[in-house]
């Protein structure tokens, strides 16, 4: 029997971006006559005997915001909005010395350091340790060593200050106009929005796919760049820790497609910004050598044929681009599967 925790995983990761694009958006993506009808109804305010509303407002307040003149004003009190969610134990007086660019690198790069070793250690607590020799995680003989995790975990922390120069570059180029980005879904209606969010993806995948597969091809890409990603090639010596284990130019050349497809297809900001954080939980999820089905997906069994052949399965969230271009290797071996 298949493995089921990888597809479980996907699902999870799935739904995880789903709710936070849903809760990005807001009920302020409503109409100023649309919100006053919510309010006037009692529901969401304290005159409900049900005391909801207190609790949807503190719920609110938490939450992105969607209001603004314009949709660069929503843009800027949603970039705010991150930088006060994580700079918050920063003294305001330390905040106010620092540049747009300087603060927003701050941010990120702490957003940075906390998804990749929060999320990488509760992973690798519940393959290695907890689910050991079962279906849901690793076979004891599989398992790394600490050494080869401590390794991946010191070239990721070593590179995760340079990766997250790229969200701040994002951002600053946004701010001056010169990208497709919107603020609120309402200015486009959902149906575009989801229209947009497809050719997007499209073009990321598609991006990804190239990029990935010429730092395999040319020579000096692989020796420089890399190469440092693929000295761990086994299922004993991969993690999911690995999944951020790059050379920093790399990892940033294998994420400009996020950035540079906002020149050429409309995309809401924080739809965006999620993305390029959700990078960090894909790639913990395909290095942890646990093979869950849910093609077209490319999956850690897939990413695992990829270490081991090199010249094969380049691609970032589908298989598709490997179809299509002829690169695809599937799980087809005892050996490319993880079973029970």
């Amino acid at each position: 029997m298949q493995n089921q925790i990888g597809l479980t995983v996907k699902a999870c990761f799935t739904a995880m971006i789903l709710n936070m694009v849903f809760f990005s958006l807001g009920p302020l993506n409503a109409t100023e006559v649309e919100q006053e009808t919510v309010k006037s109804s009692g529901y969401f305010t304290n005159e409900t005997d049900s005391g909801l509303g207190s609790i949807w407002d503190d719920i609110y307040a938490l939450l992105p915001p969607t209001d603004g003149g314009s949709e660069m004003d929503v843009i800027l009190k949603q970039i705010e909005w991150k930088h006060n969610l994580v700079l918050w134990v920063l003294p305001w007086k330390l905040r106010a010395g620092l540049s747009p660019l300087l603060e927003s690198w701050i941010a990120n790069m702490l957003l940075g350091f906390t998804l990749y070793l929060g999320l990488g250690a509760l992973w690798c607590l519940v393959i290695f340790r907890m689910a050991i020799d079962t279906r849901y995680g690793i076979q004891a003989e599989n398992v790394p060593a600490a050494k080869d995790i401590w390794a991946q975990i010191k070239v990721s922390c070593s590179a995760i200050p340079l990766y997250t120069l790229l969200p701040p570059l994002s951002e600053w180029m946004i701010k001056q106009g010169w990208t497709l980005v919107y603020g609120r879904v309402a200015s486009q209606g959902w149906g575009v929005y989801g229209v947009y969010f497809l050719l997007y993806m499209a073009s990321v995948e598609f991006g990804v796919y190239w990029m990935h597969r010429k730092l395999h091809e040319l020579k000096l890409g692989y020796k420089f760049l890399h190469a440092t990603h693929h000295i761990y090639n086994k299922e004993n010596t991969l993690s999911p820790m690995a999944g951020l284990a790059f050379n920093p130019v790399d990892g940033i050349l294998q994420a400009s497609p996020y950035v540079w497809t906002l020149f050429l297809v409309p995309m809401h900001f924080f739809t965006h910004e999620i993305l390029l954080f959700a990078t960090a939980v894909w790639t913990t999820n395909i290095h942890d050598c646990i093979y869950g089905g849910g093609e077209p997906i490319m999956g850690a069994a897939y990413h695992l044929i990829h270490h081991t052949h090199y010249k094969v399965n380049y691609g970032h969230y589908s298989i598709v681009c490997d179809w299509l271009f002829g690169t695809l290797k599937p799980p087809t071996n005892e050996s490319d599967k993880k079973k029970d």
